[in-house]
């Protein structure tokens, strides 16, 4: 079994949601959040080498019409600047409604708190579903280049 692993960014202002997935299971899961400063491309560099990951999946929001919006371009920026400090590769995966799906997750399960809307839990559940949509879709994303 081969050793690779995925990890997956749902890109806010302030925090990020980071999943992890190894690409032999294919099962994407919840990691962590972390703040996103002048210290998440440290952080995002730490988390690859923990998790040996070779592939970096960021979400990559739209609008109804498929469009590209905003935060898609903050996404894309995002991206640029993780490039330019660490050697990895990324592959933007199109995402709509992750935080209102990744919100519905967290409200059937048994141990939910209103708490888990706030302290990150949605941001890496949504990462998680980000990841999951990637792995489910043959992995055709969009290559950074």
């Amino acid at each position: 079994m081969s050793n690779k692993n995925v990890l997956g960014l749902d890109i806010g202002d302030r925090c990020i949601g980071v999943a992890r997935a190894d690409l032999d299971m294919r099962i994407a899961s919840p990691l962590t959040t972390i703040a996103n400063d002048d210290q998440v491309f440290a952080r995002i560099s730490e988390l690859i080498k923990e998790n040996q990951a070779e592939i970096i999946v960021i979400g990559l929001p739209r609008n109804s019409s498929g469009e590209e919006t905003d935060q898609s371009q903050v996404s894309r920026k995002f991206a640029e600047k993780l490039t330019e400090s660490i050697d990895v590769k990324i592959i933007f995966q199109d995402e709509s409604l992750t935080s209102v799906a990744a919100e519905d997750n967290l409200r059937m399960q048994k141990n939910f708190d209103e708490k888990m809307l706030r302290d990150g839990t949605l941001d890496s559940e949504a990462a998680s579903l980000i990841l999951q949509d990637f792995l489910e879709g043959g992995q055709n994303g969009t290559i950074q280049s």
